[in-house]
């Protein structure tokens, strides 16, 4: 049963709202781009861990993607699947090339066209989070659930090389192929239920209480000012930014498209770019409509509030976004210059 849904992660939504609303040759532009395409590698990597996770018994595990919890510092797991037997975190890493693993190194080696790079090491990494998740247990009193992990290669052209002496880490890293009889094998380890189907609803309860999602500040990241970022209502249509509000409804002035709903997604790119606040005036100033027509269209919305009349402000519900993207809005190169 998946508990906590695979979504486009809040920084590729983040990269690509700065690409659609930057201009054309802003020197930014090609780091964003980068960014981009790493974080979509990365998501697609784990499309396809979770169409292998699909295949195991519903009743059997609760599937959560992107979990993300503190113990002293935050961390993000990318898949935790957690049954009344064990736990299991998962790593995932879609990356092309050779992977080359040294014992007692902490680096991991990418050989691609003949050139080498260090990258951080996925076993230490998951490692890490085995501790963190282990800490997190204890800390919020469930006792007695065996906890493993795995750094799980979402294809099967990655090449991976290591030395004689360091075949061990097979036991911990493998190919998505290999993960549904990876879990059968953990299955014959933990036979026995090690909690109750009562406390297994406790943790998941628990665990979807304490996740919660970062924005991060793209601005400081990336070292852009609000007057980098392009103002107004995108047409679906045409992609203009020539979308005008008339009678509760947008109009292109380019192709005449009309959407009652075409703002949704500019609000969107307000809360992930610019500010995790909006008051009616600021979003009258970034749709460039009457602050009157913005306060309407922010209460229809039921956001969460603070403050009152005109220094009210609105936010994002917890662990939320609006209009999230999904697989069928990635098309290729829509979003590149």
């Amino acid at each position: 049963m998946i508990k906590l849904e695979l979504i486009v992660p809040v920084q590729a939504e983040q990269c690509i709202a700065l690409l659609k609303r930057m201009p054309k040759g802003h020197p930014v532009r090609p780091i964003v781009e980068k960014d981009l395409r790493i974080w979509l590698k990365g998501y697609y990597g784990e499309l396809n861990v979770a169409y292998h996770l699909s295949f195991l018994p519903e009743e059997e595990y609760y599937i959560f993607h992107g979990l993300r919890l503190e113990d002293k510092k935050s961390f993000q797991m990318d898949v935790l699947l957690v049954s009344a037997k064990f736990a299991l975190i998962i790593e995932v890493k879609n990356i092309s090339g050779k992977l080359i693993f040294k014992k007692g190194s902490d680096l991991m080696i990418r050989e691609l066209n003949n050139v080498e790079e260090g990258m951080d090491n996925p076993i230490q990494q998951v490692k890490r989070h085995h501790l963190q998740f282990n800490n997190w247990l204890k800390n919020h009193q469930f006792k007695g659930v065996p906890v493993e992990r795995l750094v799980v290669i979402s294809k099967t052209s990655t090449m991976i090389d290591t030395t004689p002496d360091n075949l061990q880490i097979f036991q911990k890293l493998i190919y998505a192929e290999s993960l549904v009889d990876k879990i059968r094998e953990l299955e014959t380890k933990y036979t026995k239920p090690r909690i109750t189907k009562k406390v297994l609803t406790q943790l998941s309860d628990t665990l979807l209480k304490e996740h919660h999602l970062i924005i991060p500040d793209v601005l400081e990241k990336y070292n852009l000012s609000p007057s980098d970022i392009k103002p107004g209502v995108q047409c679906p249509n045409c992609n203009s930014f020539k979308m005008t509000y008339i009678s509760a409804s947008w109009r292109c002035d380019i192709c005449h498209f009309a959407s009652k709903k075409a703002h949704l997604t500019a609000i969107k790119e307000y809360f992930l770019i610019l500010n995790p606040t909006i008051t009616s005036k600021q979003l009258a100033e970034f749709l460039k409509i009457a602050p009157t027509k913005a306060r309407y269209l922010l209460l229809a919305l039921n956001l969460p509030s603070t403050g009152q009349k005109r220094g009210t402000k609105y936010s994002l519900p917890k662990n939320c976004i609006l209009s999230p993207l999904n697989e069928n809005d990635m098309k290729k190169g829509e979003f590149f210059t």
